[in-house]
């Protein structure tokens, strides 16, 4: 076991401490920001903080019914709230458009009630709250004849829930998909990233002790279980490391978004038993395609061959991806289950039907069983293909040897 963990331990220095590693552990907290910062920046083009104007020929609008009640939920519902200015005329409204005092100014001609038409002038598209919160101000005014009960009810809505079809689910409609309800699917292609990155240490665990011709030292001093144990528990570990630095810096960066009034990250509550089973999952499906990865790389002869191999596995693990159609509106239906406990598959699967329904617990427990015997089953082979390999320098060793007796 002590020989185990020196391997272990070798392997994570011996690749911690590269620069390539420091550009993959930089790599994605620059991508986040990246697309976040774009994002922001896109969500800030469609709001304009300027005034509205508007032009009451018919005689139906009164600020004075924009209450405290009312700002206090435009503040809720909207990212960026606007003032309204009322003009007496049209040209008072061009005029302080044109020197940039407000956005765009509606006219209400005194045929609306008739005809149910208003005009809106800009030089530049408003932005999506000032249409909102004018519909809004002309709802009010037009019903602020009924009782103040029902004036509040027009005002502030109504709140759609929409239910997981097993009702164990409910999720405001307006607010779309909140940050924990789509923390699963985080978690999930977080893994497989971090598969896809961590595939160059993994392929070339035993191919580069079998370029540089050190393995013959090394079986002289240790079992090919031990060197292939040692070699993925630190490739393990090295992930890990990869996936507590991005997960430090996305917190860092949900805490930056939620001070600048990022809406969508003010909900932060999430469905822990969903993410617990995806993480339950993902940990010996990582482990397996390791193993299966480091098998590889005891089978070939270069470490380009067998990168080659290795987006195989990740092809594999994105299939539910391209049939999910196929199970999204039957979350429990046969072939969701099946998908959901083979090796490769599982893990998306468990992650797309969380956003939907919740996975029964049996069948998180099955498929974490059947991950983990792979997994066991993935080493073996691996130290097997280790040992077997020896006998193949230079040379390509079949598949259908790791099966053969003797």
């Amino acid at each position: 076991m002590r020989k185990l963990w020196q391997v272990a331990v070798y392997e994570y220095k011996r690749n911690v401490f590269k620069k390539s590693f420091i550009i993959t552990l930089l790599s994605v907290p620059l991508l986040i920001a990246f697309s976040v910062g774009f994002g922001l920046f896109i969500e800030s083009r469609q709001n304009n903080p300027l005034p509205v104007g508007y032009v009451d020929q018919a005689g139906v609008l009164n600020s004075a019914l924009i209450t405290p009640e009312i700002l206090s939920d435009w503040d809720d519902q909207y990212d960026e709230p606007v003032s309204m200015i009322g003009f007496q005329s049209e040209e008072a409204a061009r005029m302080a458009l044109e020197e940039d005092q407000i956005q765009a100014y509606f006219v209400v001609p005194e045929s609306y009630l008739m005809a149910r038409r208003v005009s809106v002038v800009y030089i530049q598209e408003p932005g999506e709250n000032a249409w909102l919160q004018f519909y809004d101000f002309l709802r009010l005014n037009i019903l602020s004849g009924y009782p103040p009960e029902i004036v509040t009810r027009a005002a502030f809505g109504i709140d759609f829930i929409v239910r997981s079809m097993d009702g164990r689910r409910e999720v405001p409609a307006a607010s779309g998909p909140t940050f924990g309800l789509l923390m699963p699917l985080f978690v999930s292609m977080s893994f497989l990233f971090l598969l896809l990155m961590s595939s160059g240490y993994t392929m070339s665990a035993v191919a580069d002790e079998k370029e540089n011709r050190t393995m013959e030292v090394l079986v002289t001093t240790i079992s090919p279980f031990q060197l292939i144990g040692g070699k993925i528990l630190g490739i393990t570990a090295i992930s890990l490391t990869l996936l507590c630095s991005w997960v430090g810096v996305i917190a860092l960066g949900i805490f930056i978004g939620r001070l600048v009034g990022v809406n969508w990250l003010n909900d932060l509550s999430m469905d822990w038993r969903s993410v617990v089973s995806v993480v339950a999952i993902a940990i010996p499906a990582y482990l397996l395609v390791s193993a299966l990865m480091t098998a590889i790389g005891a089978m070939v002869t270069t470490t380009q061959e067998g990168q080659s191999v290795s987006t195989v596995f990740v092809v594999l693990h994105l299939i539910p991806l391209y049939i999910s159609w196929s199970f999204l509106n039957e979350p429990h239906n046969s072939q969701a289950v099946l998908l959901s406990l083979l090796p490769f598959t599982s893990l998306m699967t468990v992650a797309f039907r969380n956003l939907f329904t919740i996975v029964p617990t049996w069948q998180v427990a099955i498929s974490v069983l059947i991950q983990t015997l792979c997994a066991c089953v993935a080493i073996w082979l691996a130290s097997r293909a280790f040992r077997l390999g020896m006998l193949h320098y230079g040379q390509r060793m079949a598949f259908r040897r790791l099966f053969a007796r003797g």
